[in-house]
């Protein structure tokens, strides 16, 4: 199932809603090049800013947001959500498109106003691309640039279109907010615009249903993302406020854009003996030639290569067959045994799955694995994944804690699985997860 896309609010829909009210546009003379604006309604002037533009899609913003949030983790997947005493620069990133066409529409209205001697300015700002921040956060930029940028707004409104999908329910917010700038105002202008305001809504909704060939260009709203220097930086959806009633308990389903290519192999089974199996392992195993003459020289082998991949997203695991290979039939070849490792594993393995334990604000056992899930907005490739080996010390009477996974891309049901491959391969008792939900698309 794909998601519906919508039109766009555009500037013939506000022409619609100004003439609906009773104003006209200000010209509609080509050859005029004056700093002029767009409508005249009474006595009042209104210029309309439409802000299309994504900041996260620049480069220069892309360069500065990730300077700005690299400081707060080193995790692969940073959330572009601002500590307290991150907030100023990153709404100063943000506001430039904002800040840009405010500073326009003052200059024109100073213009037009004084031209047709108008008795009160109106600037409309309205976000048709900018879904990085919430109508609040919008607005709240707007209201901040037009009292401390401009001197030719008395009236601001702030409006919007926000569409939400997860292919089965649609949500559309609409917002049309009046701030007074200046002391001068005009309240029954404003009704008059906001009644039409709400009248184009409607038609709007209803031609997206019904039109089949309307322009369809807006997407819901989703993850936005880039990367720089091999570190994601995500910006998840702003969130509906209410549960789906489809999906019920188990949440909205989420995208999973991962690639087989981009998954390493999570674990490599290495059979491991006693001396007397490794003995029986060696006389038995077809070709001879293809194993080391002793024990210490085949362990050797492995403890070197699982110090290789300690730092990958991958661990080694060796499984103790020293009775199991006993019962092969002779001769058998390598596959077999790997076979026999693996079987050993999978069991292993479930058994630690099923009994982990959802981490609460207890630990029950001195020698544990400790899993936690980051899931961050709608894509599960933007997932990160913590595991550490934790160990009590009875001298210090200390919970030690030794990272061996820190922020990788990993999500849920492969991290689940790589801690408890880490689980066996440390002899630690269980595993202990969490799931930190709370940027995830719900």
């Amino acid at each position: 199932m794909e998601y519906i896309h919508f039109s766009k609010l555009t500037e013939d829909d506000f022409d619609d809603i100004i003439l609906n009210a009773g104003g006209k546009r200000y010209t509609d003379d080509p050859k005029i090049k004056v700093k002029n604006c767009d409508y005249i309604l009474d006595d009042v002037v209104i210029e309309l800013k439409i802000i299309e533009e994504e900041p996260i899609e620049k480069k220069s913003k892309q360069e500065k947001l990730a300077k700005l949030f690299s400081q707060i983790s080193e995790a692969k997947t940073i959330v572009l959500n601002p500590t307290e005493d991150l907030e100023h620069e990153y709404y100063k990133i943000l506001v430039s498109p904002i800040q840009s066409q405010l500073k326009k529409a003052s200059k024109q209205l100073n213009y037009s106003a004084k031209e047709v001697n108008a008795n009160t300015k109106i600037a409309i700002i309205m976000n048709n691309g900018l879904t990085m921040t919430s109508h609040e956060e919008f607005k709240k930029l707007a209201i901040n640039r037009a009292k401390n940028d401009t001197s030719g707004i008395d009236i601001l409104i702030v409006c919007g279109i926000y569409y939400f999908s997860d292919k089965f329910d649609m949500n559309v917010m609409t917002y049309f907010d009046d701030i007074k700038i200046q002391e001068n105002s005009n309240d029954s202008i404003i009704e008059k615009i906001r009644d039409t305001w709400h009248i184009k809504v409607e038609e709007y909704m209803t031609k997206q249903i019904t039109d089949l060939n309307v322009k369809r260009e807006k997407e819901p709203i989703q993850d936005l993302f880039f990367e720089y220097e091999g570190i994601r930086y995500v910006k998840p959806p702003i969130q509906w406020g209410n549960t789906s009633e489809f999906y019920g308990e188990n949440g909205r389903p989420r995208e999973d854009s991962t690639v087989d290519e981009d998954i390493l192999p999570l674990v490599t089974i290495i059979p491991i003996f006693s001396h007397d199996s490794y003995e029986y392992f060696k006389t038995s195993i077809t070709p001879k030639n293809m194993i080391p003459d002793s024990l210490e020289e085949y362990l050797t082998k492995i403890k070197l290569e699982a110090e290789s991949l300690r730092d990958k997203i991958q661990t080694l695991v060796p499984i103790d067959i020293s009775e199991e290979i006993k019962k092969l039939e002779q001769p058998f070849i390598i596959n077999d045994v790997q076979e026999l490792a693996n079987y050993k594993y999978e069991s292993l393995l479930k058994a630690i799955e099923e009994t982990s334990i959802e981490y609460t604000d207890k630990f029950y056992n001195k020698n544990f694995i400790f899993f936690e899930s980051q899931e961050i907005g709608i894509d599960k490739a933007n997932d990160i994944a913590f595991i550490s080996h934790i160990i009590y010390d009875e001298n210090s009477k200390e919970f030690n804690q030794e990272w061996i996974i820190f922020g990788e891309r990993i999500k849920y049901d492969y991290a689940m699985a790589l801690s408890s491959s880490y689980c066996i391969s440390l002899q630690a008792e269980r595993v202990y997860s969490h799931r930190n939900e709370d940027f995830k698309w719900k």
